[in-house]
């Protein structure tokens, strides 16, 4: 441990020279989880749809800070898959459906929906909604938006069981399946699934702009700026719909804090309201700060290390296997996480549905490893590089650089910021990576994005892992109506993926976000997907 912990520090130190600070990456998401390139360097957007901003810059009342260690990526939601960009998104814009804190679905833009046969639903929206710029919506928008979003890269895997969509008048439309679905409500929940003005994106774009140029839905905030590697706001909708989830704060300010300790200080300080990237290096004195509360929760959250398998020697099961047992987890919770985390095996968060410990558990053996190199013929070992994003990860990094160099494996480690990270390894450009994924209600969310074949890359699969039987098997959990069947089709999955070596689960985080004692309103999601609109003092 001394050794492991030491060649921490050396190699730190060394990054730090290098590449300078960075935050705790953010995490991909069933939700919210993959990708996207953010706005350049230095500039500030702001927004022009739904009202003048400079309006928007005066309204007073309650502003909640909230600080995060990453910035966002896209104010598209087509255009990302991850968690902090969607704490924009999903207050800006609404979805279909929404899920309650018990984990059930109910209507959001909807009135309510009913299936006529298993490829058939029938909709019926809320009447009067309207969107920032004062236009209504109508089904009209909702089959542009689901028609957009079924050509995003990143989100299109969502809606890839809609065959079309059928207006039948301002407020009623259905939508036809190309097969069964088990997974169509909940996958209309998810951020990739924001209904857009039709009428907006279209004159945006006619002008030339991206639809992240002008941000406008129908959400309980407008999109006020963003000062990319700074900070992102949104004002509050005095007009919003639902008079249960309106905002109980004037202002949402999101300050991008990358270092740990600088975002722990901003919190004692009064600088910002609430962290939600608590560093787990502090937990325990904001615990014991009586100025500050912990909320802790159970996260379907999880870290893990992968490799490339499209590049070799990572097409050799056995070198990703060997990995599986040459790296030590419990030096990572300990150097990484202070021990806030437990260690994992598995492919999918435990609280999430989906998770069956049906798993191979590689417990840390670095003779194993040894073994396992010498069949695959590079006993001598090899060089690799892998991406970080963040200052946790890169810590992770270093334990798994220390590990590896034991056998004789030289990684060395790139840190960059979260856009780049995930441009880059969207492309195909790592040989190997470090990420987090954090699960929704829905395990198809989970599991397709991540291991199918068609998804590789920007569609959210970075290990590029291909196995027909998986994408099958994926496939019939998706439609099949027997419950059995679909449990069956899932531990097939996780016992594959475990076999196969696809990645090497490292932890699982305790969740926690941390607050000034005062603030009110703050209801921890479990998989990520926290609400702000009800933050308050």
């Amino acid at each position: 441990m001394k050794k492991v912990l030491s060649a921490i520090l050396a190699g730190t130190l060394a990054m730090s020279l290098l590449v300078g600070c960075g935050g705790s990456g953010g995490s991909d998401s069933g939700n919210s989880g993959n990708g996207g390139g953010a706005g350049g360097s230095g500039t500030t957007t702001t927004a022009a749809a739904g009202g003048d901003s400079s309006s928007n810059t005066s309204t007073g009342g309650q502003e909640i800070t909230i600080g995060t260690s990453t910035d966002l990526t896209s104010l598209d939601p087509h255009n990302h898959n991850d968690t902090v960009s969607a704490y924009a998104t999903r207050h800006i814009y609404n979805n279909l459906v929404r899920m309650t804190e018990d984990n059930e679905f109910v209507g959001d833009l909807a009135e309510s929906w009913e299936y006529k046969d298993d490829v058939t639903v029938e909709f019926t929206l809320k009447e009067g909604v309207k969107f920032h710029d004062g236009s209504v919506l109508t089904a009209e928008d909702v089959k542009f938006s689901l028609e957009s979003q079924k050509e995003s890269a990143k989100v299109g895997h969502l809606v890839s069981m809609v065959e079309s969509v059928e207006v039948v008048d301002d407020t009623h439309f259905i939508i036809h399946l190309n097969t069964p679905s088990n997974a169509l409500i909940s996958s209309l929940n998810h951020s990739g699934c924001a209904i857009f003005s039709k009428a907006h994106v279209e004159k945006i774009l006619a002008e030339g702009k991206n639809i992240e140029d002008e941000p406008m839905g129908t959400g309980p905030y407008k999109f006020e700026n963003w000062t990319p590697g700074a900070s992102f706001s949104l004002v509050k909708n005095p007009d919003y719909f639902d008079p249960e989830r309106a905002a109980q704060n004037d202002r949402l300010i999101f300050k991008v804090i990358p270092e740990n300790s600088a975002r722990t200080i901003a919190l004692e300080n009064g600088e910002v309201d609430l962290l939600v990237n608590v560093p787990s290096t502090d937990a325990q004195k904001i615990r014991d700060n009586d100025k500050l509360a912990l909320d802790e929760y159970v996260s379907t959250h999880v870290e893990y290390f992968t490799v490339n398998h499209s590049k070799a020697p990572f097409d050799d099961i056995r070198v990703r296997q060997a990995l599986s047992y040459a790296i030590n987890k419990d030096d990572i919770v300990i150097a990484s996480m202070n021990g806030e985390a437990s260690t994992f095996d598995n492919y999918i968060g435990a609280a999430a549905i989906g998770y069956y410990d049906v798993v191979t558990k590689y417990e840390y053996n670095p003779e194993k490893a040894k073994e396992l190199l010498a069949e695959a013929g590079v006993a001598d070992g090899f060089t690799f590089n892998c991406y970080v994003a963040g200052a946790t990860r890169a810590t992770s990094a270093t334990v798994i650089q220390a590990n590896l160099a034991e056998l004789g494996i030289t990684m060395n480690i790139e840190q960059m910021e979260a856009s780049t990270f995930y441009e880059k390894t969207g492309n195909g450009e790592h040989d190997s990576c470090l990420a987090g994924w954090v699960a929704n209600a829905e395990p198809d969310n989970t599991y397709r994005p991540l291991f199918v074949s068609a998804d590789t890359g920007a569609g959210g699969n970075r290990s590029y892992y291909k196995n027909p039987e998986v994408d099958k098997l994926v496939d019939d959990a998706s439609v099949n109506l027997d419950k059995a069947a679909v449990q069956k089709d899932y531990e097939t999955i996780l016992k594959t993926l475990s076999d196969d070596a696809v990645w090497v689960p490292l932890y699982s985080p305790t969740g926690m976000l941390a607050r000034q004692a005062g603030l009110q309103g703050v209801t921890p999601s479990a998989i990520g997907m926290h609400d702000f609109y009800s933050v308050h003092y």
